[in-house]
């Protein structure tokens, strides 16, 4: 059974998704297709399968695929909802910050970030997710877009775009043309997890897989990075509004 490297491919709302094939010459006849837990992609199939009819099997499952990952973000959504309530922390660069709800008239601001505290104005309670998310889309595209450019000179690995998404079940992404994807949900953990992530995809720029090459990469700049991966995998259901 061999692994083939990983494909990338965009669709639907501009979600990336991607998908890796597992040839086997136990297989006789059948392709089948699984979704994993991180969103991606895993495609069985026998072993002499031509690459042209993989691909067309995958992009027949495209619509699917798209309605089984909504379906599950939703349901992710729904048991992390939170409440925009007076002293509820969010968190920011992996520091939780209070919310101040301001039911004073004398401002119209909607939503402010101190440096200490967020400040929610009381008569837009009901716009709070939305204030958020542009808040965080925002710092998260500053933020990230600098460490991108950081370890790109580092690594000598230049991405062709770099974009802001809305996924739920996967931190970053790289396309097969080399466009780097992140949530806007990584601002919220610490700066050493958010480099992870960085480095972690800037390295698919160079091997599409995760083959020990891959691995080498990343640990050339960040030798800790287990210790990342396993925050993000205790903690990550914390970052999120």
């Amino acid at each position: 059974m061999t692994m083939q490297p990983s494909l990338r491919s965009e669709y639907a709302d501009n979600v990336e998704l991607n998908y890796a094939v597992v040839r086997s010459k136990k297989r006789k006849k059948t392709l089948s297709l699984q979704l994993m837990k991180d969103g991606s992609v895993l495609i069985r199939a026998p072993y002499h399968t031509p690459h042209a009819e993989i691909d067309g099997f995958f992009k027949k499952k495209q619509n699917w695929l798209y309605r089984r990952i909504e379906e599950r973000e939703v349901i992710q959504a729904s048991h992390t909802s939170t409440n925009f309530v007076a002293g509820q922390p969010f968190l920011f660069l992996g520091f939780p910050y209070s919310l101040i709800v301001d039911d004073r008239d004398i401002s119209d601001e909607p939503f402010t970030f101190s440096g200490k505290q967020f400040i929610l104005n009381k008569k837009y309670m009901l716009k709070a997710k939305s204030l958020f998310t542009e808040w965080y889309r925002g710092n998260a595209a500053a933020y990230i877009g600098k460490r991108v450019c950081h370890y790109s000179s580092i690594l000598n690995l230049y991405p062709k775009r770099v974009r802001i998404s809305n996924a739920m079940s996967r931190w970053g992404s790289c396309s097969f043309n080399n466009h780097l994807s992140f949530t806007w949900r990584l601002v919220m953990a610490p700066g050493a997890v958010i480099d992870y992530v960085v480095v972690h995809e800037l390295a698919h720029i160079k091997e599409k897989n995760h083959s020990r090459h891959f691995w080498e990469i990343v640990e050339k700049v960040l030798p800790e990075w287990g210790t990342c991966r396993h925050w993000l995998r205790k903690e990550g259901h914390l970052l999120n509004v």
